[in-house]
């Protein structure tokens, strides 16, 4: 067999393989049957070419058959505290009565509230009364306009269109006559003048009053960002059309809109918030007055004005920056702008870009007029992987470049397999040698032999392993006196390797308390209070290593650094739609990335910039930008924007982006708002829909069969022939369907549902929104509000280099027993919020590995949140620690219940296995449709067994670059009754009538008499949420309502529900013990 093929072999299971395959055909599909595959020397051993998995699939299929004992599938449902008498009384009273009060609850012959369930009425369920908010929290509340949840504004800055004031024209040139000729105003510019954008200001004047859309390409350091839209305020307010002149410049990230717009206002010689204002999520600062401003504000809080203002009436010039980013909204934005300037004629648009891509976006808009800035840097010299192997004589013995070539060859099969090359081209691209790389390097004078066979085994990639990012930084500390050196690695792992090898290398110059050497680690995951001196020139005789993330090419700017190391990749996230699952996974650079890291070097001085890649790699395979974000992600939140602010059909606005995202994934994002109900399809819409997924997931189940039967018959085959090197040529795969085009889309005009209303105003994913709506009605808003933020703004944990063992201890000890990721964030938010002192809080924070900065803002979410859900009337106050809206905080059963709804259908199941008698470890089982997944093993759920089937729900699921499956790592254990009230359709089968199935996949044993009482009793519920979408409301608990007697009896239930026993594996730093909460 050869290379490739078993190479392509091992690969499956990345894709999906055989984990998704029915198991009524597995058997047919393993590998060399024992009934048909002979053992020459009958040894009992594998055929020595099998390797990984095919040795498994081999002892699998020639071990004898041993009895095991089965595990039925379907969950028996506890009767544990359901009194069938009590509950048909409940649906009795409330039967017809969808509000308002109702009759007494009657005296049951036993003397018993017939709403009590359980039979007893405990005061041990009691809920505790929820305190006043704490007074350093920062209050942030939002306002509605016309119907829309969107920031407060005392200033109905969205609504106020452009009218002209001749008066204000003339204040506004006279108090720019004053400003100039300040002091202050004259010493910035004289800074200012030196810029490039300011060199050709003329032009660029020029250019926007002659034309509606301009496009502007200036490298990094040119001055675009804060010249332009201050040359456009000035020749604006000097012409006399002050009073009609307001601009708002947008900026991917809150960081950036708010440090330049304190750098601008500096240099206008004034204070921020006179002409100079921003708005980001949880902070603003508005100019005085409107007119003759400027507005620095992140793409998102632009898109809400959409909500009141549609065509931008009060806005004269729209400058979108850092378009080169291709975030998502910014391309949304784009599209949105295409159409305005068509009914606005008089707006101004400047797009502009770091690099020089000016193009791709004048074409989009017209071939409009296009302009280009060169940067100001000092020049930086460059030096690719062949010139680093030169200068550092960098060495590897044979054994490591096996190693290496190992670690090459695996990447760079996952990167074929993973971008939709068949199994044949994968083998052949595998197995080919590189002809061109061949023909560069025979270019290549004063190459060692040793570092020729390095360039050739990286290949078209960059060097994958840290050893020569060690070797060059001691290289660079021990041949140069001063500079800061900045090294970019794709992810934490990587970064944490560097420091150890560094420190391993030469304990005493690179250790911690090193005198001579500071090394700093940069991560969004990071706290930068803790790195004091990252932004601070070190004293003579120091020098300062940086080991970061991607987050140093734009976000974070360090001045004083020299030298770049550049490791050629970067961790971006993609969506498959067809799994439905995010990776995150190391990548090529592009070259606008490359030219962005060289770009950090050279701000002080001639900089010097090393890429670990070829020159040949960077020439010829390096694409020139990174895939857009709206081609490789989720794209709920698009469209759910798209059907709010009425844009037409999706197919329609999405085939107009200037890249157009694949229709798999918007059929995919079409189901999953269905299944949330967040909008209404019709029921041949959603026959369509779900016949064009099932029928693409199963041709690619077939191939994956297919394929696996063909190796195996050519495995057969070259055992009985005894040929060790057969070459067998595979057959073509089949060529799959063409694509669903744009305009056949099911569900394309679909409307919002009352609920899809709601999710789609709250700023954030549908699920976390959905989570508030359910936390707030069930009067458990505290643990909702914490929840949802910490899911949709940054997990409050850091992430210790060192510390690893003691931060995941920390988290289960946070969890308070309770089997939930998301539980420890309820009980981080409430602990930190009991604490009084600052001291305390942050000894609370050092103490977990939490981040406070993080928690704060957290808390700000918190409050910005609970105001919205107040303004749409969901709660009665706008008070997070409201105490009717948190009557049931505490109630952790009802809580996991509400998350069970607000996530689906992220629902798995723990099968427990039992061989021989034992537990082993559960199989992990989700939607048929999901594939095989795994838990992570930093979740405080990462280690459980059960020897009953235990259910499971989570955020979100990805696929890293080391793992085989896709991995969940936020997740709560939940018994069965919340998925009986807040999942899928429940309906009987058809083989018995006391075996039913929810959602198509969950099979619950019970009576068919508990089972009905159990469907009214949701049924019963779902309209009474569907009432409080349709026109919310604080929930009435009271005794004479309908509604609070329905929610307390389904509370009941769930509280009374046994908990499920599951053991936790046994950690390395505490002895093995079972987590049961009650």
């Amino acid at each position: 067999m050869s290379r490739g093929l078993l190479h392509v072999l091992r690969t499956f299971p990345i894709r999906g393989g055989l984990h998704n395959m029915p198991k009524k055909n597995r058997c047919e599909d393993r590998l060399l049957p024992a009934n048909s595959m002979p053992d020459k020397n009958n040894s009992g051993r594998p055929p020595p070419w099998l390797r990984g998995k095919e040795i498994g699939l081999w002892y699998a299929a020639h071990s004898s058959t041993k009895p095991r004992k089965k595990v039925d599938k379907a969950a028996t449902l506890d009767m544990t505290g359901i009194n069938v008498t009590r509950l048909r009384n409940v649906l009795n009273l409330t039967h017809n009565t969808s509000s308002g009060p109702v009759p007494a609850a009657p005296v049951t012959p036993d003397g018993m509230d017939p709403f009590d369930l359980s039979g007893s009425n405990d005061p041990s369920t009691t809920e505790k009364v929820a305190g006043s908010p704490s007074n350093d929290i920062l209050q942030f509340s939002d306002r509605r306009t016309n119907g829309v949840s969107v920031e407060s504004d005392p200033m109905q800055i969205r609504s106020l269109s452009l009218t002209r004031n001749r008066e204000l024209d003339s204040t506004l040139a006279s108090d720019l006559c004053r400003r100039q000729s300040s002091e202050a105003y004259r010493q910035m510019l004289e800074i200012r003048q030196k810029l490039p954008a300011y060199v050709r200001r003329k032009e660029i004047i020029d250019a926007v009053r002659s034309n509606q859309v301009v496009v502007i390409s200036g490298e990094t350091g040119c001055g675009k960002t804060t010249q332009i839209p201050q040359l456009i305020l000035e020749d604006e307010i000097t012409r006399g059309n002050g009073s009609v002149t307001r601009i708002v410049v947008t900026q991917p990230r809150r960081i950036s809109a708010i440090s330049v717009a304190e750098r601008v206002a500096a240099e206008r010689g004034e204070t921020l918030g006179s002409s100079i204002g921003y708005q980001v999520r949880l902070d603003r600062c508005y100019p005085r007055q409107l007119s003759g401003s400027i507005m620095y504000l992140t793409t998102g809080m632009l898109l809400q004005w959409l909500h009141s203002d549609p065509t931008f009436q009060n806005v004269s010039h729209i400058i979108v920056d850092e378009v080169h980013e291709r975030e998502f909204l910014c391309d949304f934005l784009l599209n949105v702008l295409r159409d305005v300037t068509e009914s606005r004629p008089e707006l101004r648009v400047v797009v502009m870009s770091a690099t020089m891509n000016a193009d791709q976006f004048s074409s989009y808009f017209g071939n409009c007029t296009k302009l280009e800035i060169p940067g100001r840097l000092f020049p930086v010299q460059t030096f690719f992987l062949e010139d680093v192997l030169r200068m550092t004589n960098f060495y590897l013995p044979k054994d490591d470049l096996k190693e290496l070539a190992k670690v090459q060859h695996a990447y760079m099969k996952r990167c074929f397999l993973g971008g939709d090359l068949t199994k044949t081209a994968a083998r052949k691209a595998l197995d080919s040698s590189n002809e061109e790389l061949e023909r560069w390097l025979s270019t290549q004078t004063d190459l060692s032999a040793n570092a020729a066979e390095i360039l050739r085994v990286v290949d078209d990639d960059a060097y994958p392993l840290t050893d020569l990012i060690v070797h060059l930084i001691d290289h660079l500390l021990r041949s140069t006196n001063k500079g800061a050196i900045l090294v970019f690695v794709p992810g934490i792992g990587a970064i944490r390797e560097t420091i150890m090898k560094l420190r391993d290398l030469n304990p005493r110059l690179y250790d911690e308390r090193s005198n001579r050497v500071c090394i700093y680690a940069l991560h969004s995951q990071m706290t930068l209070s803790k790195q004091r001196g990252l932004f601070e020139v070190p004293p003579e005789g120091k020098r300062k290593v940086i080991v970061s993330t991607n987050i140093a090419e734009t976000s974070v700017t360090i001045e004083d650094v020299v030298y770049v190391i550049d490791c050629g990749r970067i961790k971006i996230t993609n969506y498959d739609p067809l799994s439905n699952t995010n990776s995150l996974s190391p990548v090529l650079v592009s070259r606008a990335n490359a030219a962005q890291r060289r770009g950090r070097a050279g701000r002080v001085q001639m900089g010097y910039c090393y890429h670990l890649f070829s020159k040949y790699v960077h020439d010829n395979i390096m694409a020139e930008y990174q895939l857009p974000e709206m081609l490789r992600m989720r794209l709920e939140d698009v469209i759910l924007r798209i059907k709010l602010l009425d844009l037409g059909p999706v197919s329609t606005f999405l085939a107009s982006c200037p890249n157009p995202p694949d229709p798999k994934a918007v059929e995919r994002t079409l189901h999953f708002l269905r299944e949330i109900q967040a909008i209404d399809m019709t029921e041949d819409s959603a026959v369509q829909l779900e016949s064009a997924m099932s029928k693409r997931f199963t041709k690619r189940q077939k191939r994956w069969r297919r394929d696996l039967r063909a190796r195996a018959q050519a495995a057969m085959k070259q055992y009985n022939e005894g040929s060790k090197d057969m070459l067998e040529e595979e057959a073509e795969e089949e060529t799959p369907s063409a694509d669903i085009s744009y305009g056949e889309l099911p569900g394309d005009n679909s409307k919002l549902t009352p609920l899809g209303e709601h999710l789609a105003r709250l700023p954030m994913d549908p699920q976390s929104a959905k989570l508030l709506i359910l936390g707030a009605l069930f009067g458990c808003l505290e643990p909702a509000l914490a929840v949802a933020a910490c899911l949709n703004y940054r997990d409050p944990f850091e992430i210790p280099l060192e510390q690893q063992v003691a931060a995941t201890r920390s988290r289960v000890e946070l969890s308070q027993n309770s089997l939930s990721d998301h539980w420890v964030y309820k009980t981080i938010i409430e602990n930190y919020r009991q604490i009084q002192s600052s001291y305390d809080r942050r000894k609370f924070c050092d103490r977990y590995f939490i981040r406070e900065n993080i928690v704060k803002d957290i808390l700000r979410l918190m409050d910005d949140h609970a105001t919205l859900l107040y303004e749409h009337k969901y709660i009665g106050t706008p008070n997070p620690l409201d105490k009717d809206a948190n009557r049931n905080k505490d109630n952790f059963p009802l809580f996991r219940a509400i998350l069970c709804g607000a996530l689906f259908p992220n629902i798995l199941k723990l099968m427990p296995t039992i061989r021989d008698g034992r537990v082993k470890r559960p199989k992990v089982i989700a939607r048929p449709s999901e594939g095989k997944i795994s838990v992570s093993p930093k979740s405080v759920n990462g280690n459980v067994w059960a020897s009953d089937p235990v259910w499971m729900v989570y955020f979100t699921k990805t696929r890293t670059e080391k793992s085989l499956n896709p991995t969940v790592l936020d997740t709560t254990i939940i018994p069965l009754r919340p998925v009986l009230f807040f999942s899928g359709i429940i309906q009987p089968t058809m083989s018995s009538d006391s075996t039913f199935t929810v959602d198509n996949w969950i099979q619950v044993k019970t009576s068919p008499t508990v089972f009905q009482l159990v469907t009214d009793l949701r049924k019963r519920m779902d309209d009474i949420l569907e009432s409080k979408f349709k026109n919310p409301d604080v929930t009435d608990w009271s005794p004479s309502s309908s509604e609070g007697r329905v929610l307390k009896t389904i509370i009941e239930l769930l509280v009374s529900e046994p908990v499920p026993i599951v053991q936790t594996q046994r950690y390395p730093w505490e002895p093995k013990m079972d987590a049961n909460r009650t």
